[in-house]
């Protein structure tokens, strides 16, 4: 995985070990913008003059893939699903879509009637919406589905929006960042504020961003060299953080690292569990960066196509992926798909993507939107977080098998002999399994015998599968250490409070027991002088 910081130049750095390990500059001037796809395979990367470009973090190097061959382009997004339409921002107001396999665009929205440059632009976790943030310190939605302007989202205490983004969960959840130091999370429903912060910063906000595991926690950083984290459900800072830079752009990721781009060139790296100190100074820019967004995780993508022309498919052997709605611990590797599986494979997941149900505590399947209505979730994940998710598999249950049957096409007595391990080279401890061998039995090829390609995609198969698990393993811990986490500054800030309480309450007393020895002294002084009267 990588870290990606712009100035005038793109670096992407390896988030294991902090090296750097790519660099990209062919514009002259400062770098505007630098996003992922969220399928984490490319780079849209935005200039100085406001050209739009993506990239491939290739085996070497970085190489540009396409070009967007359009006009007075300003700003653009990756869509949230996958890499093929990007919408993309123009200095005359207009919204645009791109769609990069067919290299042409296939939505205009016009300017609206006060038109401005567009310096921000988000689709909705749903991509349903589309936020375009203006110049003017307007902000128009756009619905993506009947393809008008929805509403213009107007700030009262602001007119110039310096951070824009929709929440990661919640397609109704808008943050906004002014240059006054004001931080506002609008519900677009209504178009209303459900957070506002007044002038939580001292000095212009430079950017937000919202956590990967809590979908509570809100961050933002500014010039003021503060970073602030924020409990948007219970409306109040839960940290803050002061740094010796003035910060300039924010990204975190799902181990709760957060990177601080600073306006002197440095990225500073923290740990959202401990923010006493940056664990990691990275110092590869000598300009401000402007900005730093984290890989996110691969996903599977269906009908997804690759940007790159050589790539070739090879599908004279294929093998079925695995049920997410088995029973069982055994793997279907058969043509015909299982009776759960007729559906589209969008809708292979019926499950909502929460903590309760990921503990096996929520046993039900509905959804509850935050405009309060129920509806039967439909295979879409809530914190698309991974697109495709096994639910009901038991991951100590099947892993702890020593051998594993299968119901279709096999072969006999064939095993594995080198040990599995996880792709990204760690080993998750929660897995307690042996799996160096791996016997497949009651194996009937009729007559033919599998070919060594079958079992190596076997072999990827299986490496795969354990893989998810071990990530399925990692995001619990991660949740349970962000609701303890949270927890824990909840706890101190109260303790911050009541000892500052019993500190004026002994300041208090003091005082009175001070004023109680000169009124004590007065009235001797007064006895006194009536005796020589």
């Amino acid at each position: 995985m990588y870290l990606s910081s712009i100035s005038s130049r793109l670096l992407l750095y390896d988030t294991n070990s902090w090296d750097l390990k790519k660099s990209y500059d062919c514009y002259e001037g400062m770098l505007r913008d630098v996003s992922w796809s969220d399928d984490s395979k490319y780079i849209l990367q935005v200039n100085s003059k406001g050209l739009i470009d993506i990239l491939s973090p290739a085996e070497h190097d970085i190489r540009s893939l396409q070009h967007v061959p359009l006009k007075d382009t300003w700003s653009a997004s990756f869509h949230r699903d996958g890499h093929r339409n990007v919408a993309i921002g123009t200095k005359n107001g207009s919204v645009l879509i791109w769609d990069t396999k067919n290299k042409s665009v296939t939505k205009n929205f016009s300017a609206p009637s006060q038109a401005s440059c567009v310096n921000f632009i988000s689709y909705n976790v749903k991509n349903t919406s589309l936020a375009a943030a203006m110049g003017n310190g307007d902000t128009v939605i756009y619905s993506l589905t009947s393809n008008i302007p929805l509403m213009t989202v107007k700030l009262s205490c602001s007119k110039s929006i310096s951070a824009m983004k929709f929440h990661n969960e919640s397609r109704f959840l808008l943050g906004l960042a002014t240059e006054e130091g004001h931080v506002v999370v609008k519900d677009v429903t209504c178009n209303k504020d459900r957070n506002y912060f007044e002038n939580i910063h001292a000095s212009p906000v430079s950017d937000i961003a919202y956590s990967l595991i809590n979908r509570d926690v809100l961050l933002s950083c500014g010039y003021d060299k503060i970073m602030h984290v924020y409990d948007i459900r219970m409306q109040n800072v839960v940290s803050t953080i002061t740094t010796l830079y003035p910060l300039k752009s924010l990204a975190i990721n799902l181990e709760n690292q957060v990177a601080l781009g600073t306006k002197n060139g440095y990225v500073l790296i923290y740990d959202l569990r401990d923010l006493n100190a940056p664990f990691k100074v990275l110092r590869g820019h000598n300009a401000e960066v402007c900005k730093v967004a984290f890989q996110p995780p691969r996903k599977k993508i269906y009908n997804d196509t690759s940007l790159r022309e050589d790539v070739e498919v090879n599908s004279s052997f294929k093998l079925q992926s695995p049920v997410r709605g088995r029973t069982s611990d055994t793997f279907f590797i058969s043509d015909t798909p299982p009776r759960n599986e007729e559906a589209s494979p969008q809708g292979l997941d019926n499950k909502v993507d929460s903590f309760l149900v990921m503990m096996g505590l929520d046993k039900s399947n509905v959804d509850i939107d935050d405009d309060g209505i129920k509806s039967v979730d439909n295979g879409e994940r809530r914190s698309d977080k991974f697109e495709f998710r096994y639910c009901q598999l038991d991951a100590e249950k099947n892993i702890s098998k020593i051998s594993t049957p299968l119901t279709s096409r096999t072969a006999d007595n064939l095993q594995f002999t080198s040990p599995l391990t996880i792709p990204n080279g760690t080993h998750d401890k929660n897995l307690n399994t042996n799996t160096s061998d791996i016997k497949l039995s009651n194996l009937n090829l009729n007559g033919d015998v599998v070919n060594s390609k079958s079992i190596e995609e076997l072999k990827d198969f299986i490496k795969l599968t354990l893989a998810d698990v071990a990530d399925d393993n990692r995001n619990y811990f991660l949740h349970i250490m962000m609701a303890l986490t949270k927890q824990k500054l909840f706890l101190e800030k109260q303790l911050f409070g009541m000892n500052e309480q019993i500190h004026n309450l002994i300041q208090n007393q003091n005082m009175l027991v001070e004023t109680n020895r000169k009124l004590v002294l007065q009235i001797e002084q007064l006895k006194s002088q009536q005796n020589l009267f």
